[in-house]
Parts: C-alpha cells; sequence; structure tokens
C-alpha cells in the first residue's frame, strides 16, 4: 500500500483511534521530507493537522506538538494553535518553536497562564519585547526563570521590577548576580536584599566586578557607622549611668526605654556601666538561656518588676520564650533579694577582675593548658 493510499484508508476512519492514526502518519510523511518540503507541502500539512486538531485528544495533540516544536518548516497557524493549547500541548511549543515570531509570544504572554508563561521564559533566545510581559504578568517562578535565562533580553525597567517584585528570593537574587548585563542602579537596590552567601559570591568574583566593589564599599561603611553608632552609645549611655548613681536619673526609665525599642547594645552598656562589669560579658548574659546573672545585675542595681518585664518581652522575642516560662522567669525574680543580688554581684565583680588580671600565659605552662572560663559562666 502506497503511503498516498494508506493516508486515504486511515481518512475514512472518523473513530479517536483512527484520527490518532492520521495525524501521526501525515506528521512522520511531514518530518520525513526533511529540507525538500516547499511552502505547498507545508501548507497542506498545515490545513490538514489543523482540521483534525477538534478530533485529537490531548495526548494525541500534545504527541503532536512534541515532533514538530523544532522544526523550521512547521506550519505557522498550526504552531500557534498549539501554543495556545492547554499547557501540556503548548510547553513544547511555547519553549523550543522557532516558527513563533516575538508579536506571536507578546500576544500568548497577555493572557496565558502562569505555566505557560514559564515555558516562554525557558526559551533562548528571548526578545526584550516578550520578557517585558513575562516580567509584568509573571508569578515569582516566571521571573525566576526569566532571570536565570542567559538568552533573554532584559530592559532596564523589567530588571527593576524583578527586583521590587521578588527581590527577596534567593534563587533570583542568584540569577541576577550572574549576569553581565544587570544595570548599575539595579545592583545597587539588589546588594542589600542578599544573603550572607550570596554576599560572600558577590565578593568572591573580584574586584574588577562592579557589584564586588559596590559590596565591599557598603560592607565598609556599615562597619564605619556601626562603630561609630556604637561610640555614641556609649558616651550617651555614660553620662546615663552617672545621672542614675547621682540619684538624678530613675534605673527602671532608662531601662524600660532601652528594653522596649530593642535597643540590647545600650541596655547591656547600661547595666554593665551601673554594675562595673565588662559591657562584652554583659551583653552576653542578656541573651543567654539562663537568667540567673541578669537577674543578680538588675536587683542589685534596684531595677523593678515592671522593668525587668520589659527586659523579658525583649529576650522572649529573640529566645521564642513562651508565656508559661515568662511567669517562671517573674517569679524567679521574685524571689531573689535585693541583698543577696548585690552580694552575687561582688563576687561577680570579683571574678571579672580576677579574669582580667590574669596573665594570658606564663613561661613553664604547658601550652595545652584549657583556657579559663568567662566571667559569670561558673554562676550561670
Amino acid at each position: 500500500m502506497t503511503e498516498l493510499a494508506k493516508l486515504a484508508d486511515l481518512a475514512k476512519d472518523s473513530s479517536t483511534a483512527g484520527r490518532k492514526s492520521l495525524i501521526a502518519t501525515l506528521t512522520e510523511m511531514f518530518l520525513a521530507a526533511g529540507d525538500t518540503r516547499g511552502e505547498n507541502a507545508a501548507f497542506l500539512f498545515g490545513d490538514i493537522a489543523l482540521k483534525l486538531l477538534g478530533d485529537l485528544e490531548e495526548d494525541s495533540r500534545a504527541e503532536l506538538a512534541e515532533r514538530v516544536s523544532k522544526d523550521h518548516f512547521a506550519p505557522h497557524q498550526l504552531m500557534l494553535e498549539l501554543a495556545k493549547d492547554t499547557h501540556a500541548v503548548a510547553e513544547p511549543v511555547l519553549t523550543n518553536s522557532p516558527v513563533l515570531k516575538s508579536e506571536d509570544l507578546v500576544e500568548i504572554a497577555s493572557s496565558a497562564s502562569m505555566d505557560h508563561l514559564e515555558a516562554i521564559a525557558e526559551r533562548v533566545p528571548i526578545e526584550e519585547a516578550v520578557t517585558s510581559v513575562l516580567v509584568d504578568r509573571g508569578d515569582p517562578s516566571v521571573l525566576s526563570k526569566v532571570a536565570a535565562n542567559e538568552g533573554a533580553v532584559i530592559a532596564d525597567n523589567s530588571f527593576m521590577t524583578i527586583v521590587d517584585k521578588v527581590g527577596r528570593d534567593e534563587a533570583v537574587q542568584a540569577a541576577l548576580i550572574g549576569r553581565p548585563d544587570l544595570p548599575l542602579e539595579v545592583g545597587q537596590v539588589l546588594l542589600p536584599l542578599l544573603t550572607e552567601e550570596l554576599q560572600k559570591q558577590v565578593l568572591a568574583l573580584g574586584k574588577d566586578n562592579y557589584l564586588a566593589q559596590m559590596l565591599a564599599q557598603a560592607s565598609k561603611e556599615k562597619k564605619k557607622n556601626q562603630l561609630e553608632s556604637i561610640e555614641r552609645a556609649k558616651l550617651q549611655v555614660k553620662a546615663l549611668v552617672k545621672d542614675i548613681k547621682s540619684g538624678r536619673q530613675m534605673v527602671d526609665e532608662a531601662v524600660r526605654k532601652f528594653a522596649k525599642a530593642g535597643q540590647a547594645t545600650e541596655l547591656a552598656l547600661l547595666l554593665a556601666g551601673l554594675s562595673d562589669l565588662p559591657p562584652a560579658a554583659v551583653s552576653q548574659l542578656l541573651f543567654s538561656p539562663n537568667d540567673k546573672p541578669l537577674i543578680i545585675l538588675c536587683k542589685a542595681n534596684n531595677v523593678r518588676a515592671e522593668a525587668y518585664k520589659d527586659i523579658l518581652m525583649m529576650r522572649a522575642q529573640r529566645l521564642n520564650i513562651g508565656g508559661m516560662e515568662l511567669n517562671e522567669a517573674i517569679q524567679r525574680f521574685g524571689l531573689m533579694s535585693v541583698e543577696g543580688a548585690k552580694r552575687s554581684l561582688e563576687v561577680l565583680r570579683q571574678t571579672s577582675q580576677a579574669a582580667a588580671a590574669k596573665p594570658a600565659g606564663t613561661a613553664g605552662e604547658p601550652s595545652s593548658q584549657s583556657p579559663k572560663k568567662a566571667p559569670f559562666a561558673a554562676h550561670r
């Protein structure tokens, strides 16, 4: 039986199976002709296939789409219809078809589902007009694929839209920092959003990379600002401690102000100054799971229960402390006497002073000697 006779015989079978066999045979004949195909062959194949589409089930249409998706001679109108079909049918065509034009993709992307947009976002290349629609309409998954597609031409305003929409998404961040076409202005907005790991990756790009240069400069300025802020806080708290000790300021007022504002650095400096203890050690115990040293410092410096509750609320946010634990902490605070706290504080001072005065090492001591515990360790 000749191929034409076979087609004629298959055309007589109007069943679902018959239509499936007909389109499969017709497609095989069309593709087998290779580069010898002309416009007439493409027109005839497209005309017949379009008439059969309505009789084909989704799996048959999907098979047809997969087979012709990369073919340069595939009929334009047929590919357009397949590209607008369900996602299962349209995906290979949207991602691979060289027949679809930029205006086709813009039209489809303007109203199609997010699954369809994802398929378009994986094309290589993608013209700027198409990526603009994908970015404007796309969900985070679509935007992530656009950002990761090195063949996608992205306009400056589309880059900014991606950052505005999903700039905190780590996958999107990773894709954007690897793009050589990322605009400087967008990079400046993106850098503060980067995760710590991605910031390391940016710095590893080398000093010639403009993102690495900006990040290094931003990091230097941040450290400078932090140091300046700490120095200002030290001066302010030093004056505040002087006022509290002279009776011009109430300790509870200062404690509540810092605790409610979440100013842990200032609160640690305050308690350290009132207790004559190293600020670094006090800063550590503010969020230590064991609250006994903190209770000692607060009680010994006449911090009352209401002010201590504010400190507990600040601790609760950092340590995820629940209501029952907070109540137990308040009870522990109430059980400790001021006199007992002052005696314990004196011991802490002596321990701290002894640790500060002891040399780091002396001749003749074994080099493997274990380091001394930090102040307060024995009291926790």
